[in-house]
């Protein structure tokens, strides 16, 4: 992502945020919407078509903002880290038992441990700006500073938007998807399954290969085949998963950048699990795995004051690394476990071989079906550790998670097994859809 001048960003980010029906700001006796913080940047001031690509911009900010919490929260949860400090509000994630009546995951920043309001932020400002994109002509975009291409910039807010319903819909239970329209008028969203998330983000996808096609912009098309592929792996259309797959080419990466200049743009894994980042430490699944993929130190230190020895990741080894979004080592996992899906089993193992190679495993000597099945699941646990991906396997794969449920927790009490986020409580007393 192109850089930006601070304020401009905290600028796009106030008037997005102003936009949002976002459960953070809300009262539970009054409607956030009703008054208009004197801090934050009337609308109207940003939203016109020469500020295009500062909004595109801003957009895309708030998505890799919210991409790092999920990574980092979900990997949390799916026994990819452990909680090793004191905070009695954070232990819900690693505890396995969030209600809806918790807030750090409801209405928490991205910076702060949230997952709800950010990827909800990131959704309705990406979406915003796709709609003000639609409603203004070339002329009038690319009459801005830099002489944006609209087609183009309508690609990037689908692309990006189609990836925040693809982990609204990983990683909760239900949801409700509300917007702000361009008019201000609200759109409020009912409760709603996962798949009919999915099938949402796969329509955003669908739009963003359009446009991107029509520009060449590859980079953009090739990000929204891989992210309408994991969507439709999550619905269990193998076949389509795989086609769309299949459109990524050898060596594709889409990262969500990262740098030490603000706690926003901050790489989240690196600053709760490193060296120095000793809130999490790697899940005991992880610790001895001695893959090339999921690189971990065992820090020499007292354990915490809970009782954790600090294991550290250096996959991400600064503040400063971007994390991947999509790759090509992805595409190439949803193309074996279509493959596996159909019994073409020969055709998955020449992709499940080259994953074990790059992780320094030997030749894979499964048979059966079922075989097959469980290394390619261990290969995605593997390959795309601290990615994002595996709270979402572990509710595809009904995967028995470590610690299980009923082992004491470190903390206090016992693991339980609420893997999926509940839709906040913030959501459901603020919108007048759903019941409490």
């Amino acid at each position: 992502m192109a850089s930006m001048d601070k304020k401009a960003r905290k600028a796009v980010r106030m008037a997005m945020l102003a936009l949002l029906i976002v459960p953070a700001a809300c009262d539970t006796l009054s409607n956030p919407l009703e008054v208009e913080p004197a801090s934050r940047i009337p609308a109207a001031q940003l939203e016109r078509p020469e500020n295009a690509q500062l909004l595109s911009t801003g957009a895309i900010g708030d998505f890799e903002c919210a991409f790092n919490s999920y990574t980092t929260i979900g990997g949390l949860i799916g026994e990819e880290f452990i909680y090793a400090q004191q905070t009695a509000s954070r232990t819900p994630y690693d505890r396995r038992n969030t209600t809806k009546d918790d807030a750090d995951y409801a209405t928490n920043s991205c910076t702060g441990g949230g997952v709800y309001t950010p990827l909800q932020t990131a959704r309705q400002s990406n979406e915003n700006v796709l709609a003000l994109l639609k409603s203004w002509t070339d002329a009038e975009v690319s009459a801005g500073a830099g002489s944006p291409n609209r087609t183009n910039l309508m690609a990037i807010a689908a692309a990006y938007a189609g990836y925040a319903y693809v982990l609204l819909g990983e990683g909760f239970c239900t949801m409700a998807i509300s917007s702000v329209n361009i008019d201000k008028s609200l759109t409020y969203g009912g409760e709603i399954q996962r798949d009919s998330v999915f099938k949402l983000g796969i329509a955003r996808f669908s739009e963003a290969i359009a446009f991107a096609t029509a520009v060449n912009n590859t980079d953009i098309r090739t990000m929204a085949y891989l992210g309408r592929a994991r969507a439709k792996l999550n619905l269990g259309d193998y076949a389509g998963a795989k086609a769309d797959a299949g459109q990524v080419p050898s060596g594709y990466v889409k990262v969500a950048t990262a740098s030490a200049t603000a706690d926003n743009r901050a790489n989240r894994v690196f600053a709760e699990n490193s060296l120095t980042g000793l809130q999490f430490s790697v899940g005991e699944p992880y610790r001895s795995m001695g893959d090339a993929r999921v690189p971990i130190v065992k820090a020499d230190r007292p354990p915490s004051a809970t009782g954790i020895p600090h294991y550290y990741q250096t996959k991400y080894p600064t503040v400063s690394t971007p994390l991947p979004i999509a790759t090509y080592e992805e595409a190439q996992l949803i193309i074996a476990e279509a493959d596996i899906r159909a019994n073409s089993l020969a055709s998955a193992l020449l992709i499940i071989n080259a994953s074990r190679n790059r992780g320094g495993q030997g030749a894979f000597v499964g048979v059966t079906q079922a075989d097959y099945l469980a290394e390619l699941i261990d290969q995605r646990r593997r390959e795309l550790f601290a990615e994002s991906h595996h709270l979402g396997d572990i509710l595809r794969y009904n995967i028995n998670v470590q610690p299980a449920s009923g082992t004491p927790y470190h903390f206090g009490g016992t693991y339980s097994n609420q893997i999926c986020l509940p839709l906040p409580a913030a959501e459901r007393l603020n919108n007048p859809l759903i019941g409490s």
